[in-house]
């Protein structure tokens, strides 16, 4: 399965949400203090005695988090992102136990304390703000992070770039009012810090009669005649087997999965195909 846990706006307690395989958490605010866990989001490796290097396909976005102790535990590899969050405390990279961990991915997130890599080997945090970085291991990259370590690689392992020359955060689901949107950030140049720290962040709001919602068990046909009709496209969480090309033809679509929708091509076809056209985003899948 795929799944999507998504919290709208508004404070909730007592929350340890302890995120598995193919599992997304978003809160679904414009921004991440809208929504609020007084509680944590957790990654361990108890499942895997305590071995992080197979955390992977998993993500959190858009939450604030005042973590019970103090610290929250984000302990993954590769493929789990953690975007767009702002926790009131610390950060641990590692598992309970300072086992192998191999991750990982920051972005457009604000870390009032340290953030604790330990055994972590290698990390990439970009357009953040954190309190301190703890340590590196092998090797960690910082571009456009505000309180990052200065570059110092190969002793210790930081190469860090004050600012990011160009970026984009990937596109967000959320609520305006009671009508679901889909926020489309802005390019950044030279951006450094996050994307919301100041007022209304910068962006397109497409409101959600835009797009066509695939749902399981959609063919391809359907999907390429929503697109050629004018529509965005929002995978809900779910496996997709498609039996010929998703073509993306038309500048500035937006092409956005929730809980790592997947698509599997069959019979050896391209899963998706993007044309020579500008501004088309694809995320999530």
């Amino acid at each position: 399965g795929r799944y999507a846990l998504m919290f709208k706006p508004g404070t909730y307690n007592n929350i340890n949400a302890q995120i598995g395989f193919y599992t997304s958490i978003a809160g679904l605010g414009l921004k991440p203090d809208d929504t609020t866990f007084n509680g944590d989001v957790t990654v361990d490796a108890g499942w895997f005695n305590g071995n992080a290097t197979q955390n992977f396909w998993r993500s959190a976005e858009n939450l604030a988090l005042n973590p019970v102790n103090g610290t929250d535990r984000w302990a993954v590899s590769q493929a789990a992102p953690f975007r767009r969050m702002h926790v009131k405390g610390g950060l641990n990279l590692a598992p309970d136990g300072y086992g192998w961990a191999s991750g990982g991915y920051i972005a457009d997130s604000k870390i009032d304390g340290q953030v604790g890599p330990y055994s972590q080997q290698q990390w990439y945090t970009r357009d953040s703000s954190i309190g301190s970085w703890g340590n590196g291991v092998w090797n960690m990259t910082f571009s456009g992070v505000e309180g990052a370590p200065a570059q110092s690689f190969p002793e210790p392992p930081y190469t860090t770039l004050q600012n990011t020359p160009v970026s984009r955060e990937k596109p967000f689901l959320y609520l305006d009012g009671n009508d679901y949107k889909v926020f489309v950030p802005a390019k950044r140049t030279n951006a450094r810090g996050v994307s919301w720290a100041n007022g209304t962040p910068q962006g397109e709001s497409i409101p959600l009669d835009q797009f066509y919602v695939v749902k399981p068990g959609a063919s391809a046909e359907t999907i390429n005649a929503a697109v050629d009709q004018g529509l965005h496209l929002l995978f809900t969480p779910g496996i997709y087997h498609v039996d010929q090309t998703i073509n993306i033809d038309r500048a500035n679509t937006v092409v956005l999965g929730l809980g790592l929708a997947t698509i599997i091509p069959d019979n050896g076809v391209t899963a998706l195909k993007v044309g020579d056209v500008d501004g088309v985003k694809l995320a999530g899948l």
